[in-house]
């Protein structure tokens, strides 16, 4: 189980009816804007194979007026996946060295927000299921230091890159995985008078928990 912040700088463009708002929202901006956040990951494994689920939720509430220019007032941002994993090159058998797991899975993507220009809101809701392909690549020591990277694409052009340095340690009895990284998600997604295109990037910090 991994537990997470990612400090995200969001940019791009959610467009509703002919209205288009420019995001360009770095992180210290959501910060201030966030109402309620969560971030994790849970993963199982037995053998070669194995399952995850990885969950963005993030809420924000802005209230700021820009003459005659769209805002979003607030916005909804549920970003989920499942997949599973298969471990089709391990170096050694030991489980030291590189490591490459080709996975599948699916991403499921809801978002809520509310638009507004010269005094008119409109409300947004869409959310999306899309699979994706894609492979990780992990390296490990006889030191408690390691490597993850992964990278996948969905059928909606849904893509998440990242990659983390860890380094293990025993607190409590417990292996923990300390982790510094850095995410990258982009989506361009676009549906009859409806588009989502947007950036998120930024790094990450987070612990793993092993059971």
């Amino acid at each position: 189980m991994n537990i997470y912040g990612f400090a995200a700088d969001i940019n791009g463009i959610i467009g509703y009816q002919g209205i288009n708002y420019q995001l360009d929202q770095p992180f210290k901006d959501t910060l201030e804007a966030l109402d309620q956040a969560l971030i994790g990951h849970l993963e199982v494994t037995k053998g070669k194979w194995g399952i995850y689920t990885d969950i963005q939720y993030v809420k924000t509430e802005e209230e700021k007026q820009v003459y005659n220019y769209p805002i979003a007032l607030s916005t909804t941002v549920n970003l989920s996946n499942a997949g599973i994993y298969y471990r089709a090159f391990e170096q050694f058998s030991d489980g030291t060295g590189w490591i490459i797991e080709p996975t599948l899975g699916v991403n499921y993507t809801d978002l809520e927000g509310t638009l507004d220009a010269l005094g008119k809101g409109v409300a947004v809701e869409k959310h999306w299921f899309e699979y994706f392909g894609g492979a990780r690549i992990r390296y490990n020591s006889t030191s408690p230091w390691n490597l993850a990277a992964q990278y996948t694409h969905g059928t909606e052009q849904t893509q998440i890159a990242q990659a983390y340095l860890g380094y293990r340690k025993a607190v409590f009895s417990t292996p923990v995985n300390f982790r510094v990284g850095y995410r990258y998600v982009s989506q361009d997604y676009s549906d009859g008078n409806f588009k989502w295109d947007t950036v998120q990037k930024g790094p990450v910090v987070g612990l793993g928990f092993g059971f």
